[in-house]
């Protein structure tokens, strides 16, 4: 399901192939002598459709989540699927469409992106009435005084909060639960750091993975002096890490450490940023992938 302004669309993919896709709007009705449409009826929600190439654009004079929410039923019910990943575009789509991803709440994968703040109210409402279980993904642009307390992560597998994520506290940052935890232009302060490495290394944690954090301004010097310090072996790990759409980091600057339970990670610093890898594969298989940074 792909939300913007124009559209709430729904899309049907086969692996990596869009097969097509079902696109949901509204129009006044003096556009409509304008479509020449078909007129149909599904799950009590009239609709005026029309078909071009491999894409149906539906059209209601009614709330377009309406008609949203029988369409994707329709598919669900026709092709035995379930609709499980939504991006939304943030940038000027009306209020009105809000619940953005209306009737679903429990998808699994949800991207939210933009170039303009969304109305912080909204922007609450919106995150607190979803619960991805894999991956939320927020690249938007924030007020330097926003503020957003209870905001929580679902322990979803992927956090990341891209472009600004000041408003993520030391607290919350240690509440967090995530296999992959990302967080661009943070407050996050050495000691910060240090305390999450800590924790993982005293604990008997076996599903986090990777932690990327990019500051807003340098950090305080790092003590890492409670742990062996070991530089890269190639004996011991691959020279980087995978990571998502086909990236890798490498880590041959990086410091390993080894826990009681012979789980290897790898602290890996730069001036503005730190990331702290567990390998649970050590020798992946990096064919397809270029360098990230």
């Amino acid at each position: 399901m792909r939300v913007n302004r124009e559209s709430t669309c729904v899309k049907l993919k086969s692996g990596k192939d869009i097969l097509g896709g079902w696109h949901f709007l509204n129009y006044e009705e003096d556009e409509d002598e304008q479509m020449k449409p078909i007129e149909m009826t599904i799950g009590g929600c009239p609709m005026k459709t029309c078909i071009l190439d491999d894409h149906i654009y539906s059209f209601t004079l009614h709330d377009v989540k309406i008609s949203v929410r029988a369409g994707s039923h329709y598919l669900m019910d026709l092709f035995k699927l379930e609709i499980y990943k939504a991006w939304l575009d943030a940038d000027q789509v009306p209020f009105a469409r809000s619940p953005y991803f209306y009737p679903f709440k429990n998808l699994k994968d949800i991207w939210i992106f933009g170039e303009k703040q969304m109305d912080p109210d909204d922007f609450k409402y919106l995150v607190e009435n979803i619960a991805p279980s894999y991956n939320l993904s927020i690249n938007l642009p924030f007020d330097p005084k926003f503020k957003f307390e209870t905001f929580k992560s679902y322990c979803s597998d992927y956090l990341a909060i891209g472009k600004r994520a000041h408003w993520i506290t030391s607290k919350m940052f240690h509440s967090f639960d995530n296999v992959h935890l990302q967080l661009f232009g943070c407050k996050m302060t050495a000691v910060d750091c240090q305390l999450f490495i800590s924790r993982w290394f005293h604990s008997s944690n076996t599903r986090f993975e990777t932690l990327m954090l990019k500051f807003i301004k340098v950090p305080d010097a790092y003590d890492f002096t409670g742990y062996e310090l070991l530089p890269f072996d190639r004996e011991r790990r691959g020279f980087a890490f995978k990571t998502r759409f086909n990236h890798y980091i490498d880590c041959t600057d990086g410091l390993d450490i080894i826990r009681s339970d012979g789980l290897l990670a790898t602290i890996l610093i730069g001036p503005f940023w730190i990331i702290f890898h567990v390998w649970h594969d050590r020798f992946p298989d990096l064919a397809g992938h270029t360098r990230y940074f």
